[in-house]
């Protein structure tokens, strides 16, 4: 009899053991889960948050530089939240790889609210508008932009000009051009009603006038240059959201 109470005794403490060891797991488990849900739950509300703008002029031309074929976007962070700085970017719905990002203000490790993170791709674009979106943590916005050309024409064929007078440099004749040259300079894509600034590097050699122009409907505008000596000068035209040079050399 006594034996049998002992064996039920011992059966009875290894259950309350088995159940208590039960109950610390699904504790532990439930704890676990109960955190995995907290964090999760913290990075959605991030991303509902969260919230950016690009903030590039469209029209300044600095969003893409043809000649390193580059595209440079600023996003700011507007969202309640800060994020991660990184980012995917498209281009006219293409993903562009790789992205260099880089946090403007503070740490480079967090994008916080109000900071402005550039992203650099390489990309080459034709002439005419484009569209970028930047997806950061769920939060997106798009940029639509113009990549506007503008250039000289070559003044070949023009009195005192040599044969291989070309757009990007040009060798004239002082006494047979009569002392002057036409610098012809156009758009891509008819940019009309565009101020165009135009300047000698080397007055001594040759003056612009006008040294102002606006384009025509056609986007084209021109300038006389006035040679006085022998010697090289760098003409340059622009107009703002573009630049071009062309070299000439005046000799004798």
């Amino acid at each position: 009899m006594v034996r049998t109470s002992v064996v039920q005794l011992l059966l009875f403490t290894a259950a309350i053991s088995a159940a208590t060891l039960f109950a610390g797991t699904i504790a532990t488990e439930a704890g676990l889960y109960a955190q995995s849900v907290e964090g999760e739950g913290e990075r959605d509300v991030a991303t509902i948050d969260g919230e950016i703008s690009l903030i590039n002029h469209p029209e300044a031309g600095t969003t893409y530089n043809e000649t390193a074929d580059g595209v440079t976007i600023y996003a700011k962070n507007v969202g309640g939240a800060s994020l991660e700085p990184a980012a995917d970017l498209l281009i006219d719905g293409e993903y562009v790889l790789p992205v260099e990002t880089r946090v403007l203000e503070g740490s480079d490790s967090v994008w916080r609210e109000g900071s402005v993170l550039e992203l650099t791709a390489s990309a080459s674009l034709e002439p005419g508008v484009h569209r970028a979106v930047v997806d950061a943590d769920g939060a997106r916005d798009r940029l639509e932009f113009e990549h506007r050309i503008a250039y000289w024409t070559s003044p070949a064929g023009q009195n005192g000009t040599a044969d291989d007078c070309t757009a990007e440099n040009c060798t004239v004749s002082l006494n047979e051009s009569g002392g002057e040259l036409t610098l012809e300079m156009a758009t891509e894509l008819d940019q009309p009603n565009e101020s165009v600034t135009y300047a000698s590097s080397n007055e001594t050699v040759a003056t612009v006038d006008p040294e102002t122009g606006t384009t025509d409907a056609d986007g084209t505008d021109s300038t006389t240059l006035h040679l006085h000596e022998t010697g090289e000068t760098t003409v340059t035209l622009d107009v703002g959201w573009d630049t071009d040079e062309i070299l000439i050399r005046v000799e004798e």
